[in-house]
Parts: structure tokens; sequence; C-alpha cells
């Protein structure tokens, strides 16, 4: 069995409309926990993706994955999420790495200095 294997939720908000993000999360074996995102992560949808974030830590996993292959646009909100994410899961003892391979994602992180903040991988395992 894989993590595939194993049932995913996924949800768009649809307040935003269908196409702003959309979450996909899945459990591995291991206990790893993988949200994918799908879209746009800015000033609206942020509060959403910053959810589902906290409440997959608040399961303590020993692993955290974001998914952001799907990211099609990462703003301001969408990078301090994920400096908040990095800072919880260091507080909490799990480790957080990004999957990121696309220039929407990768492009701010570089240009803000960040991409040294996080383990990045292009890696799903």
């Amino acid at each position: 069995m894989t993590a595939s294997d194993l049932p995913t939720r996924t949800s768009a908000d649809e307040a935003l409309g269908d196409e702003a993000m959309t979450l996909t999360l899945r459990t591995g074996r291991d206990g790893a926990v993988t949200v994918s995102v799908a879209g746009e992560v800015d000033t609206f949808t942020a509060p959403t993706l910053r959810s589902a974030v906290d409440a997959e830590l608040e399961r303590r996993p020993p692993e955290l994955v974001l998914d952001l292959r799907g990211v099609r646009f990462l703003g301001s909100a969408g990078l301090a999420l994920l400096v908040q994410t990095q800072k919880s899961a260091d507080s909490r003892g799990i480790v957080l790495r990004l999957i990121a391979t696309t220039r929407p994602v990768i492009r701010p992180l570089e240009v803000t200095g960040l991409r040294a903040v996080f383990t990045i991988s292009g890696d799903p395992r």
C-alpha cells in the first residue's frame, strides 16, 4: 500500500470559486502528511490553506509535505504562510518539506531569500 492508496480529502473553497485553490490531503503509511496545493496562494486563499496546515500540524505527523507543484501564483500572503508553517513545524519537532519545481513558487522564494529557509525537493517520495 502506498500513500496514494489511502483516503484522500479534497476541497475547493466555494466562496472563492472552484478555480482559486484546491487542496488534497494524503497520509502515508509512515504517518507523513502531504498537502497538495493547486491554484493561487494569495491574500484570499491563504487562510484556507492555513486552516488545513494548522489542522495537520495539530495531529503532529512525523513529516508534513507541502506539494506546491500545482501552484500557479505564490503571493506575499503565501510566503508568510510558508514561514509561519516552518516555525510551527519546528516548534513541534515536525519535519517540513516543500515540493517545489515550478517558477511561480521557486522564483518568489529566491527573490525574497527564503529558499534557504526550507527543505525543498522535486520528489514526492
